[in-house]
């Protein structure tokens, strides 16, 4: 996984940002309650109970900011080798390596042929962290 190029922005974006930056995708608040029944929903209701522009735009912030990559991040698999010296342990990293490697390769290969190409699963998109 040394060496993986992580995709950020100014060139193609895969993250959360590409969904949530329309806010009908994610609204972060809705001025009105849900409706009770399916099918009798209009486009105004719709529109009447999306977010305003101030609380939209603190949402499209929040996003951005949560959806950056750090400079120096390590992604799924990724380990600073002091901490693991033992074989065994070495082994199994390998191991998981190689089969992210081969989940990485499944899903550029699947993103070829598609329009919208999906990449937010894949481990080298997915930090080794548990930070948000």
């Amino acid at each position: 996984m040394a060496g993986r190029e992580v995709v950020q922005c100014g060139e193609q974006t895969e993250n959360s940002y590409d969904w949530c930056s329309w806010i009908p995708n994610a609204p972060p608040t809705m001025r009105c309650p849900p409706p009770t029944q399916k099918g009798t929903v209009t486009i105004e209701q719709i529109v009447e109970s999306l977010p305003d522009r101030g609380r939209s735009c603190w949402h499209l912030g929040a996003v951005w900011a949560l959806s950056q990559f750090q400079d120096n991040e390590l992604f799924l698999g990724m380990y600073p080798d002091e901490h693991f010296v033992e074989k065994p342990v070495k082994e199994a990293m390998a191991k998981f390596r190689k089969n992210l490697d081969e989940i990485v390769s499944t899903i550029t290969e699947r993103n070829k042929s598609k329009k919208l190409p999906y990449y937010y699963l894949s481990p080298d998109r997915i930090p080794n962290s548990v930070a948000v």
